[in-house]
């Protein structure tokens, strides 16, 4: 957020223009003072200097060059003396004031601001008023600050000074969101705005759509945040201004949601800008970027920039900030350390951020000192803190009402109460989950679900503790892939989302042609990431409409009713130990599992052996070696996740529900699932769903689609169109995005061969290549109808990106979250040319009647047999979704 400078003054000639242009085009107004200061030297005239010098130094500030600033204020003021002016020495003290409190010397902004003061009055007092009240604001000191802002709106109002008024209202509006008076700063940011629309003051304006992101992060409302930051993001650029304290806010919602890689650069670039500015505000920066590094893990960065910004703020004196500063050093040494840091000192943070004012922060530290008492047997120190924490969970924004449920879960389990203790997890998990369906993007969703994770672990660990297997399974699956139940909003005719799709596969394209060609790329490349980026964010600003809150999670007896003779498996990880719900004909029961070191271990090693068993160049030593290799490490996997279950599921066909590290087995691999129908799914909720969508009659309408630049594509897929006879064949030219989409769209079968890419940094930007370029998972939100079945035979478009613990993004959580009830799916890369004689196989077991998961199961089997490539091409894919119907 950003206290807009309260800067202005009126003069006359051409410098007067320049001053009254300072805060509104500071860049156009520094040439006008240029201009005239040099008139003034000439003439001599010690006034007009004053004012041109004033000028030229409120918009260095609005420039963010604070060093000019203060030369040309310095400057106005020896010029005013000399000119025997006091009105114009109190103005440009009051500027003078302004660059000082913004470069950190508080006792020197003071000494000005109260001599500007002394020496004003009408509405330059009031305009000095407003900026005593910014200068207080900076230092900290709310209460003050808005005692001092308040007697100078009036006064400006009645002089019709629209752009100090816009000044006092948007700063005031901050100091309101200090307090947590929403409404109070609505209603001054409203009142702002108009006056900005009303009077053209474009910088202004920037500042406050700015305030308004602010006021509704703070409120919750992330989507319309974004969309506040991008307007004021737009102004400033169309100013030629880069404003740090921009990139704070937004770097600040990019954590809330858990979109950790943006939120590190964002931080970053704040604290680039702010260090080559020199601003006060550079600690603030470091000490988001401290926090931003600990959710990463990178606890060195954390430390350093927690400790850089702790001496920074004592030598300001920013005592406010000091106290979250050495809050967040606290929390990186738990993480490195967490035998040192003691319930006391979290305790004592708890204390020093609440008499600061920093109640969501101090509302942190209470748990954190509850938890750590609780761990080490001090159960009245622990109530203490857990019960303060607990009060606030009847209002404030969503992840602040669940924190504090999860702290009443936490004081209620302690006191012999697991049952009260659950139903205050459900309550902090009601609130999370309508917070999260109040997104409209899929990406904000499933971030968002990190929040979830503490309450439902709480839950898992409380039922574990039982033996209680159905809690198990209810509170794994209300911390699981909850964004995929719900369809995402983008509307299907969003011309200006197509638009820029298109925009981007024209792009992709010309990269490709010019690396080709060996022509430089690295301007195509800058348009790319600036595509990419206007798609992202036109995406997250969309809000829902009609999704629900996260509704429950099928009973057991409903999942046995859908299930009939198979059997359904639900890993679940807590600390670092494995544990599995199975539920066999209507009963659920809980298997301890062990440690995850050997599944770790074996997840690093499969996708090698794998890899070097799908490459054609592969010598037949090390493939021979990388086969061994897998056999080895599946048999550990078999061990581990299955040979422990035998006894119950025997040889049904499986559901499988994997936890976070299991999402990209290859379970046809495993000794125990061979020739045995499974599928797998994100969680239980959305196969249930998937599978009871499978009794509606689908579409008759078969689509092949057949991608560029992929060996055999061509003639995989005219052995299965011939299977089909009348299906929509898109081969070469024809497999573009626009009739792609259009076939696609309530088919009842699709299958594509083509090259599949698995975006990591941005999984909506995972895609299909066809005709015209990569086909991305914004572009299957768009799709009126999803289609029925989908067979992907594409490398690694199968595999899900895992993020937020549980949530799955990718091309095939896109297409189950549309409500494609089956897709069939590598989850490894497979070797090109050897998936037709598998598809062939998988494309006739389903004519003959069977399941997808029977016909892979099947054909699977039937193409192992044949050597290193098809074993390697089979072994890939996995069926996802409903599978079993």
């Amino acid at each position: 957020m950003t206290a807009a400078p309260a800067l202005l003054s009126r003069a006359e000639a051409p410098s007067a223009e320049a001053m009254r242009l300072a805060t509104v085009q500071p860049g156009h107004a520094r040439r006008l003072a240029m201009e005239a200061e040099r008139a003034a030297l000439h003439t001599g005239d010690w006034a007009d200097l004053s004012v041109a010098r004033r000028a030229h130094g409120v918009a260095a500030i609005q420039l963010r060059d604070l060093d000019e600033a203060m030369t040309q204020l310095r400057g106005s003021l020896s010029a005013a003396q000399r000119a025997g002016s006091a009105q114009l020495a109190g103005e440009a003290r009051m500027s003078l004031a302004s660059a000082l409190a913004l470069r950190g010397r508080a006792l020197h902004a003071f000494r000005e601001i109260d001599g500007a003061l002394r020496e004003l009055s009408g509405v330059s007092a009031a305009r000095a008023m407003v900026q005593r009240s910014a200068i207080l604001q900076e230092m900290g000191r709310v209460d003050e600050a808005l005692e001092a802002v308040r007697p100078a709106l009036p006064l400006l109002r009645r002089f019709g000074d629209a752009q100090w008024e816009t000044r006092a209202l948007s700063n005031r509006s901050l100091l309101h969101l200090e307090r947590r008076a929403f409404a109070a700063a609505e209603t001054d940011l409203l009142t702002a705005l108009r006056l900005c629309e009303r009077h053209g003051l474009e910088l202004p304006r920037a500042y406050v759509e700015q305030n308004l992101g602010c006021l509704k992060a703070s409120k919750g409302e992330v989507p319309a945040a974004l969309e506040f930051f991008e307007r004021a993001e737009h102004r400033y650029r169309g100013l030629g201004l880069e404003v740090g304290s921009l990139l704070v806010d937004r770097a600040q919602v990019l954590l809330a949601v858990r979109l950790v890689e943006e939120a590190r650069a964002t931080a970053e670039a704040a604290v680039h800008a702010y260090s080559k500015q020199r601003r006060i505000h550079l600690p603030e920066a470091r000490l988001l970027l401290s926090t931003v590094a600990l959710v990463e893990g990178d606890l060195r960065t954390a430390e350093d920039a927690a400790n850089r910004a702790v001496r920074e703020f004592r030598r300001q004196g920013r005592h406010q900030w000091l106290a979250l500063a050495r809050h967040a050093r606290l929390q990186a040494r738990m993480v490195r350390d967490p035998a040192r840091v003691t319930s006391g000192q979290a305790r004592r943070s708890a204390d020093e951020l609440a008499a600061a004012g920093w109640e969501v922060p101090a509302l942190e530290a209470r748990v954190i000192a509850g938890r750590l008492a609780l761990e080490r047997r001090q159960p009245g120190l622990a109530q203490r803190d857990l019960c303060l924490a607990s009060r606030a969970r009847t209002a404030g924004p969503a992840d602040v009402r669940a924190r504090a449920w999860l702290a009443e879960a936490m004081l209620r389990r302690a006191g012999g109460r697991p049952y009260g203790a659950l139903r205050a997890l459900s309550a902090g998990l009601r609130i999370l989950e309508e917070h999260q369906a109040t997104m409209g993007a899929t990406e904000l969703r499933a971030h968002v679900s990190a929040h979830r994770g503490a309450l439902a672990r709480l839950g898992v660990s409380i039922s574990l503790a039982a033996g209680n297997a159905r809690g198990v399974y209810q509170w794994t699956e209300r911390g699981r892939a909850v964004s995929v139940l719900l369809r995402p909003v983008h509307p299907p005719a969003d011309p200006v989302l197509a638009r820029m799709l298109a925009d981007l596969r024209a792009t992709m394209t010309e990269i490709d042609q010019h690396r080709g060609a060996g022509r430089p790329t690295s301007a195509l490349v800058q348009h790319q990431v600036a595509t990419e980026r206007r798609i992202r964010d036109h995406c997250r600003k969309a809000a829902a409409s009609g999704c629900g809150g996260g509704a429950s999670p099928p009973e057991i007896d409903e999942l046995a009713a859908v299930l009939g003779p198979a059997a359904l498996i639900e890993y679940v990880e807590l600390d670092d130990e494995l544990h599995a719900v199975t539920v066999v004909d209507g009963r659920a029961r809980l298997t301890r599992l062990g440690p995850l070191t050997e599944v770790h271990a074996g997840l690093r090693h499969l996708p090698f052996a794998l890899h070097r068993m799908a490459n054609a160049r592969t010598p037949k030593v090390s493939a021979m070696a990388a086969a061994a290799v897998l056999e080895k490490v599946r048999d550990g996997f078999d061990r581990v996740l299955m040979r422990p279950l035998a006894r119950l599921i025997g040889d049904r066909p499986l559901v499988v529900v994997p936890t976070g590290p299991l999402q990209s087995l290859p379970w046809s691999v495993l000794p125990s699932c061979v020739g045995r129908p499974v599928t797998v799914a994100p969680s239980a909720a959305r196969w249930y769903r998937s599978a009871r969508r499978t009794g509606a009659a689908p579409s008759p309408r078969v689509v092949v689609v057949a991608g560029p630049g992929l060996p055999g594509a061509r003639d995989e897929a005219e052995a299965v169109a011939e299977l089909y006879p009348g299906s929509v064949r898109l081969f070469e030219e024809r497999a573009d995005a626009t009739h792609v989409s259009a076939a696609m769209s309530g088919a009842g079968l699709v299958h594509v061969a083509a090259h599949g890419h698995l975006r990591s940094d941005n999984p909506l930007f995972s895609a299909l290549r066809l005709a015209d370029g990569p086909y991305t998972v914004y572009d299957l939100e768009l799709l009126p109808s999803p289609p029925h079945q989908v067979v992907l035979a594409a490398c690694d478009t199968g595999r899900s990106h895992v993020v937020a613990g549980e949530e799955v993004l990718g091309l095939t959580a896109a297409l189950l979250s549309q409500g494609t009830t089956t897709l069939v799916a590598p989850v490894v890369p497979v070797p090109d040319g050897e998936t037709a004689p598998l598809m062939r196989a998988y494309h006739a077991q389903l004519l003959a009647g069977r399941t997808p998961a029977e016909a892979l199961a099947s054909a699977q089997e039937r193409t192992r047999a044949q050597g290193i490539l098809p074993l390697a091409a089979a072994a890939g894919f996995v069926c996802l979704g409903a599978g079993l119907a």
